[in-house]
């Protein structure tokens, strides 16, 4: 990958500040995210189901991944690379992840409050949840949403001089492109993937590129399928997101070699629906977090997962009851003789939320070392 340079780059947004000024100003105010001003949302044309992937549909749903498609405006775009660019963000939120790549995560909404507010608007969740065919919501604030950084030969003090406006293609690099077009690329080059292969932590997530993709060579996603066959998504163009349901399917990300950086965001998703299965981990971001904050906003999602599928139980037999006193003792309350709890049936609830606690001490247990990694 080429070190950054001076490139034309897509214009400006008149009165839109430089990153310096925008962290000058950030303590006593931020961009209001605005749907008509920040969204430039068009459907995908195609949306792949786990069977196209030889893989069964989960319990959650059948749509694995989208294509591409537009999400941000240019404007929202500059707006998250200013707020994950500014040197308290990259102070406290930058985390080294393997050789040649960085992740900045949790930074929002502390730092990033414009990020908090797009990726928890109903606007952007209806887009998420009508494209996932479930309704989600964001996983933690702890997961809106990280950014992942593929290092040139400048390494991380380059990445601390990203430019606000993102660096188009030199004539070297299109004329690199242009070549490359017709060859049909291998299976990533495992040896610098800016991810290894893996599967998520979080059953859906929306990957975004804030990079110009224009005449990248490389950035795709790559999937596993069921039958050992992969298969390659394309790379967004600038602006563009992907929804993938990566819990359950393996992936990795392909390198960019011809351009000055590749820099993609990632916002996880679960069920809003407490009912629905949750096997969200922590297993991806033990060991890329600040674990006083993690575990604190970890702890508190899985209680009031808890809580609320304790509330909707304890209703389902107030409702259960009431019938039964109606139909049986002219509604007089105090000595129903029909049984209103199976005993069966709470203990099967019951087991499952043991198991769901369980899972949630486990995914807070010590950090072990394995190799030269932590996990």
């Amino acid at each position: 990958m080429s070190p950054p340079v001076a490139v034309e780059s897509a214009p400006v947004m008149d009165g839109i500040p430089s990153i310096e000024q925008y962290a000058a100003k950030q303590s006593t105010t931020f961009t209001k995210f605005d749907p008509k001003r920040h969204l430039a949302y068009t459907p995908p044309l195609k949306i792949l189901k786990m069977g196209d992937l030889a893989l069964p549909p989960t319990a959650l749903s059948s749509v694995a991944s989208t294509e591409p498609f537009p999400l941000l405006s240019y404007e929202a775009l500059l707006e998250h690379r200013r707020e994950i660019f500014q040197p308290e963000v990259l102070d406290n939120c930058l985390h080294h992840t393997r050789p040649g790549s960085v992740q900045i995560r949790g930074h929002a909404p502390r730092y990033a409050p414009f990020i908090h507010a797009f990726w928890n608007s109903p606007e952007v969740l209806k887009i998420i949840s009508d494209n996932a065919g479930i309704e989600l919501v964001p996983c933690m604030d702890y997961e809106t949403c990280h950014v992942n950084v593929q290092l040139g030969p400048g390494g991380v003090e380059a990445a601390r001089a990203t430019p606000l406006e993102p660096p188009a293609a030199t004539e070297e690099a299109i004329a690199q492109f242009e070549e490359e077009k017709p060859k049909e690329r291998a299976v990533t080059d495992q040896t610098k993937p800016v991810v290894e292969w893996h599967r998520d932590s979080h059953p859906f997530v929306c990957v975004v590129m804030l990079s110009d993709a224009r005449h990248m060579i490389g950035g795709e996603t790559e999937l596993r399928c069921g039958d050992e066959r992969t298969l390659k998504v394309k790379a967004p163009q600038m602006g563009a997101a992907c929804i993938l349901q990566g819990r359950y399917i393996e992936h990795t990300a392909a390198p960019v070699d011809n351009m000055p950086e590749r820099i993609t965001i990632v916002t996880s998703f679960r069920p809003k629906d407490p009912t629905l299965l949750d096997e969200t981990t922590n297993m991806n971001i033990r060991n890329k977090s600040h674990l006083t904050e993690l575990y604190y906003q970890w702890t508190t999602y899985r209680l009031d997962v808890l809580a609320a599928r304790a509330q909707i139980a304890a209703d389902e037999l107030r409702k259960r009851y009431e019938e039964n006193v109606k139909n049986t003792d002219n509604g007089k309350k105090g000595l129903c003789r029909v049984e209103t709890v199976n005993v069966a049936e709470v203990e099967k609830w019951a087991n499952e939320q043991i198991e769901y606690i369980q899972k949630t001490m486990y995914e807070m247990r010590p950090l072990e070392v394995r190799g030269n990694r932590v996990w």
